[in-house]
């Protein structure tokens, strides 16, 4: 088999309220996973939602801190600017040029907002003149698929990784491919498709430069889909953008 660096679009770091069999509760704890399974880089974010998104910012910002290999990459959650919970304009991202965050999340339906242009229309814009990525799943909503289909709407030109939430036993090809025929800027991470052979045929249909490789860690293996990306029966150039070659695009085109 070949040797291929994976840099991992869906870990998370830190311990939850109701311990896991498995979690990485610090950096070093999070390396020795990622040395056990061969994964070079990760976007990680703060295992526990239930702190709030301000809490969850800073307790990520400061176990970075020991990051000193440079192997991991943050994601924050964004909140509406109106009642001034975190850094707005500039300062925002100034924090998070300083602590290597490259992502943000949004989770309006758990953390109580309206996803509406009035509420974070002014967050998304200038996540979209910086190219920086939002992840995204459908379950952030209250009103399901129908919520991310009118979000892709008002915001359609931002970059977004659609992750955990949308597998399903099923399937989910006809809610997923009317959203990657029409948005360009969206990719697929793979963490939660349930049916290998899907990722083979969206990346035949789409483009292997639109599917990520995801782990969903501590909720599954890191090891799970890297062998899912490596038996896929496409090329192996491919293969490598999949499994870190788009992420690491994605990050280098961003403006911070």
């Amino acid at each position: 088999m070949l040797k291929r660096r994976f840099f991992d679009s869906n870990c998370n770091l830190g311990a939850s309220l109701n311990p896991r069999l498995c979690q990485a509760k610090d950096v070093n704890a999070l390396y020795e996973v990622m040395d056990h399974s061969g994964v070079e880089k990760a976007l990680v974010r703060y295992l526990n939602v239930d702190v709030g998104a301000v809490y969850g910012n800073e307790q990520l910002a400061r176990m970075l801190k020991d990051d000193y290999d440079h192997r991991l990459y943050g994601m924050w959650n964004i909140l509406p600017e109106s009642c001034n919970e975190l850094p707005k304009g500039e300062a925002f991202f100034d924090a998070m040029k300083e602590n290597r965050i490259a992502a943000v999340r949004i989770l309006p339906g758990f953390e109580r907002w309206v996803p509406a242009r009035i509420s974070i229309g002014s967050v998304m814009d200038a996540l979209r003149e910086r190219r920086i990525p939002t992840f995204i799943h459908r379950t952030a909503f209250t009103d399901d698929w129908n919520g991310l289909y009118n979000f892709l709407e008002l915001f359609p030109d931002n970059i977004y990784i659609l992750g955990p939430g949308l597998g399903s036993l099923w399937g989910t090809e006809r809610q997923l491919r009317p959203i990657m025929d029409t948005y360009k800027n969206v990719y697929l991470e793979i963490s939660n498709i349930w049916m290998p052979e899907a990722i083979g045929d969206f990346a035949r249909d789409y483009g292997a430069k639109r599917i990520l490789y995801g782990s969903g860690y501590p909720d599954y293996t890191q090891g799970s889909m890297m062998a899912v990306v490596q038996h896929l029966e496409i090329d192996e150039a491919d293969k490598d953008l999949i499994a870190s070659g788009n992420l690491e695009r994605i990050i280098s085109e961003e403006v911070l």
